[in-house]
Formats: C-alpha cells, sequence, structure tokens
C-alpha cells in the first residue's frame, strides 16, 4: 500500500525545513560567520528554529506514516497532517520574521503538539487491535 499522504505532507514539511535552512546560511554568510553561531543573536534565533523542526517533524511523519500503513481513513490523516504543517510554519515564521511576541510561536506550538498527541494515541491504540 502506498502512503501517498505521509509523501504529501513530507514534502511540505521539508520545504518548510529547506526554507529554515536558507535562512540559516543566509544569516551566516551576511554575518561571515562560518562555525557556531559567533554569539549572533539573529543567527542563533534562526538556527534554533531549524534545529526546533529538526525535532519534531520527523517523529510526526513516522507516526503519520505509520497509522496510513495501518489504513487510517485519509480524512483523519489529513486532520492531524495539516495543522501540524501550519503549526511547523508558523513557529518558524516567528523565527525568522524576529517578533518580539509569542503569538506565531504559541499558535505554532500548539498547532504542533495537539497534532503530535493525536496521532501518537491514535498510533497506540490502532496499532495495539491491528497486532491481534
Amino acid at each position: 500500500m502506498g502512503l501517498a499522504v505521509t509523501t504529501f505532507y513530507a514534502g511540505l514539511c521539508a520545504l518548510i525545513f529547506i526554507w529554515l535552512a536558507f535562512k540559516v546560511i543566509e544569516r551566516r554568510r551576511g554575518a561571515k560567520i562560518s562555525l557556531s553561531d559567533g554569539g549572533d543573536e539573529a543567527l542563533q534565533r534562526l538556527t534554533s528554529a531549524h534545529s526546533n523542526a529538526a525535532e519534531w517533524i520527523p517523529v510526526f511523519l513516522i507516526l503519520l506514516a505509520g497509522v496510513e500503513s495501518l489504513g487510517a481513513p485519509g480524512f483523519v490523516l489529513h486532520l492531524a497532517a495539516l495543522p501540524f504543517v501550519i503549526g511547523r510554519f508558523l513557529h518558524g515564521w516567528h523565527f525568522v520574521t524576529a517578533r518580539t511576541d509569542f503569538q506565531y510561536r504559541k499558535v505554532g506550538m500548539h498547532l504542533t503538539i495537539w497534532p503530535l498527541l493525536a496521532l501518537a494515541l491514535g498510533g497506540i491504540a490502532h496499532g495495539f487491535v491491528s497486532m491481534f
């Protein structure tokens, strides 16, 4: 069975990850910083956003693929994946735009954590039932 939904959202997540990587590269070049962050606050902010994406996205995609492979309905997958992708974008946007309020970051965190939790619990339940 194919993993069309997971592949679609993995592509969107990859675009967000690449966008954040380009922002880090752009700042490194502009500040002439080759290693670490050189104490540059903007670079610290951008690398934080990029590493945060690197931490959350793989876990989500593994769960999404697992649940999809067990036959979860497409609408359920989209209900989890679309908010997650929007959340990852908003979280990154907070850091890229150097916002001083936490509006985008807060919404981004919620749209990341709650779909991940729902998918984790659904994956545990669906996986358990499928084992027997």
